[in-house]
């Protein structure tokens, strides 16, 4: 069982680095304009799209996975919030150009091919808008063997560092960017995963007797316990360039 099938038969609401405490402390260092116009790109059981709805936003949550958009459908019936969600993918959105005044990605980019990511990001965000990216990083070298063995099990094209981010973004659009919050791979960031309990989290029926599942779910764990010294958590805010005025 690959790692994204195994989120989706456990429903996790909040798998990102940090988990809904790093959302939510997004929120608070770094409100929104009331009313924006928000995507959410790769939003999974959509914990974080409705939490917007329900705060007065205008929500879009994306996902390639049609299993965790059920899930994100009932999660909204039950919290009775307005959110539109549709199965797409990140490289290849299905809107307009300029739609957006903000998107959010929480542990979504990595997972991309950037070269056609970021670009589609810039595309429909309106001139000006932000972009919030909180992506697992590279923080040093790591040895090649476990750089391979880390990309292969969790379906990441290419884990880059700090640097690597930044000309990503810069050739895409993103001419205004830095980093908000940069944090490694401690126990205060283990007990961040686990402080807010998902109430509404939805598991496929049987997930918890499937042992392929928990054989993932352990090899995870010692993923990121062996390579701790080399990854680390960014919180990037990119901005799209403001166009010339004529």
């Amino acid at each position: 069982m690959n790692y994204i099938n195994m989120l989706s038969k456990l429903g996790m609401g909040s798998a990102h680095p940090g988990g809904f405490e790093a959302t939510l402390r997004l929120l608070k260092n770094y409100p929104i304009e009331p009313g924006s116009r928000i995507l959410e790109v790769g939003c999974g059981t959509g914990r974080t799209a409705c939490y917007l709805s329900e705060q007065g936003h205008h929500v879009t949550a994306i996902d390639l996975h049609e299993n965790m958009l059920n899930k994100a459908r009932i999660r909204a019936k039950t919290m009775q919030v307005d959110v539109e969600f549709l199965q797409a993918d990140v490289c290849a959105l299905p809107f307009p150009n300029e739609q957006f005044d903000i998107i959010i990605a929480e542990s979504v980019t990595v997972f991309t091919d950037t070269s056609r990511s970021l670009p589609e990001y810039s595309r429909v965000l309106a001139p000006g808008g932000k972009l919030y990216d909180r992506e697992l990083i590279l923080d040093k070298d790591m040895p090649e063997a476990k750089l391979s063995e880390l990309q292969y099990f969790f379906g990441i094209p290419r884990l880059m560092n700090r640097e690597e981010w930044r000309q990503a973004f810069l050739g895409s659009g993103f001419g205004g960017q830095s980093i908000l919050e940069y944090h490694y791979f401690t126990e205060q960031l283990k007990e961040d995963q686990t402080r807010h309990l998902d109430t509404l989290e939805v598991r496929d029926e049987g997930a918890l007797l499937d042992m392929s599942l928990w054989e993932t779910v352990f090899q995870h764990d010692r993923m990121i316990l062996d390579n701790s010294d080399y990854l680390a958590s960014a919180l990037f805010l990119a901005q799209k360039d403001e166009q010339p005025s004529s």
